[in-house]
């Protein structure tokens, strides 16, 4: 009977942990075409408005939605959890973009794979997630591919000093952990439409400032289609939310790694960048390391 009852449990754990790699899997390959908006529109100097911009629009979505459902809107009791996610996860973006427009793209991208990995010791210890052997073997599975892409991309192999903008990279990826955190902590005690509609809020107010200072360097054309993106991300920020909600951060925080295959084909299909076996490879090795993930709900 035990036995039974623990091959349920441990079936029931693997549905859920490959529910939840899926819609981070969506998340991540959604916020991929968000964080390449700046190279689709020849104008990565304007990273304020590209954020203020997704804020904004996804702000007027989440009303509609929530006048639509008929919840009641309100501010969370936990709306300082709210304000320092929006706030951690728009200094993330813009680091990264940063550090990319200011060293090799390759070597940018190396040092913002530690978010993965800080997200995942932060779930350690805020959460009590316990991590067992082959879990560890996925998630380090999920950062070898991740290098092996990046090494092939010429992560590292520069002679120029990283300096500043590596610093600048790390800090990216500290905000990006810290957001995953947060993620996890409002997306398993609040309603989801709620935490949509309060995170989009306070990005709108926190990034209205910095954005109105560069506002005359786009026109109304490239504003509007900027608006865009706010439903995009919220379809994103859904999946991702989703995702936390099913499985802890040791399951779902590796999953982040895939942006660099949809990174991959986004090069390919829309700036005919071509990539070698080795790039494959790595791609593979994330692949099959998410799914190793879904099968370690022993740990």
């Amino acid at each position: 009977m035990d036995l039974d009852l623990n091959k349920t449990t441990i079936e029931t754990a693997t549905k859920l942990n490959s529910q939840a790699v899926l819609w981070v899997l969506a998340g991540t390959g959604i916020f991929s075409i968000i964080f390449a908006s700046g190279k689709f529109l020849g104008g990565a100097e304007w990273v304020w408005q590209i954020i203020f911009f997704r804020y904004l629009s996804g702000l007027f979505l989440m009303l509609v939605i929530a006048k639509f459902k008929r919840v009641k809107i309100e501010l969370s009791p936990r709306w300082s959890l709210h304000l320092s996610r929006a706030l951690v996860g728009g200094a993330g973006g813009y680091a990264a973009i940063y550090a990319a427009a200011n060293m090799p793209v390759a070597d940018a991208a190396a040092i913002g794979l530690l978010d993965s990995v800080i997200a995942v010791v932060l779930g350690i210890f805020i959460f009590g997630e316990f991590i067992g052997t082959k879990r560890w073997y996925a998630i380090t599975g999920c950062l070898i591919g991740a290098l092996i892409v990046l090494s092939d991309r010429g992560a590292f192999q520069g002679t120029s000093s990283l300096g500043f903008p590596a610093l600048v990279a790390l800090c990216g990826a500290i905000f990006l952990a810290l957001e995953s955190v947060l993620i996890r902590a409002l997306a398993t005690g609040e309603d989801i439409i709620l935490v949509l509609l309060q995170v989009n809020l306070f990005g709108t107010l926190l990034f209205a400032i910095p954005a109105i200072s560069i506002w005359d360097a786009t026109n109304i054309d490239i504003k509007l289609l900027l608006c865009l993106l706010g439903p995009l991300a919220i379809l994103g920020q859904y999946c991702n939310i989703r995702g936390y909600q099913l499985a802890g951060l040791s399951i779902v925080a590796p999953v982040g790694y895939s942006w660099i295959i949809f990174a991959l084909v986004i090069d390919h299909l829309f700036f005919g960048m071509a990539f070698s076996y080795v790039t494959i490879l790595g791609a593979a090795v994330i692949l099959i390391s998410g799914y190793l993930l879904t099968k370690t709900a022993e740990d």
